[in-house]
């Protein structure tokens, strides 16, 4: 019981430390997943594209390997495909983080000192989200370098909508974040 009401403290020094140890004896049967409720309404578009290094050693286009997921997901309003989740569960873990992280470095910011880096468990956190995501490109690309694709890279974007107020000025524009993570081996994902 102590265990499990660790992992579910605020963010603290001991947390820092500790919570690697307390999330690997917890999973995964008492492992917490908070994302089934929508504390707050759609505000962007994520998704992801992928691209393939093939065998001879040329890259492929990117694919937009999340489209599909999105597609089968509103194709039926009734018994929707939660195959998008695999994607947007990773995206959610890659763009969000504590909130008192984010109000430090909000901070830091604003304040002009240097950022706080990411700390371990973010790194790690993020380096599980980008596999989890390659692996759902690879699956979803299989006519890529005739299905013997040696690498995969994937493609973040979250377009942020502009705020509900501009919703009838047509010169309204929200902000578009990308970023490129690293090639995973197509054999590692598997």
């Amino acid at each position: 019981m102590i265990l499990a009401a660790s992992s579910q403290a605020p963010l603290s020094p001991a947390k820092l430390v500790y919570g690697d140890r307390v999330a690997e004896y917890l999973n995964p049967y008492f492992s917490q997943n908070w994302q089934l409720f929508a504390p707050t309404p759609v505000s962007d578009n994520r998704g992801i594209l992928a691209r393939a290094t093939c065998a001879d050693g040329s890259v492929t286009q990117y694919y937009d390997v999340s489209a599909h997921g999105m597609e089968k997901a509103r194709s039926s309003r009734f018994f929707p495909s939660r195959e998008f989740r695999l994607v947007s569960a990773n995206l959610q873990n890659i763009t969000s983080s504590e909130e008192l992280l984010r109000r430090i470095r909000r901070q830091q910011t604003n304040d002009k000192k240097p950022v706080l880096p990411p700390l371990p468990y973010e790194k790690a956190t993020e380096a599980e989200a980008v596999k989890g995501l390659s692996r759902y490109a690879y699956d979803q690309m299989p006519t890529a370098c005739d299905g013997k694709a040696v690498k995969v890279q994937v493609r973040m974007y979250v377009h942020e909508l502009p705020p509900w107020s501009k919703r009838h000025d047509p010169s309204a524009e929200g902000k578009l974040m990308v970023k490129d993570f690293a090639w995973q081996e197509a054999g590692r994902l598997r």
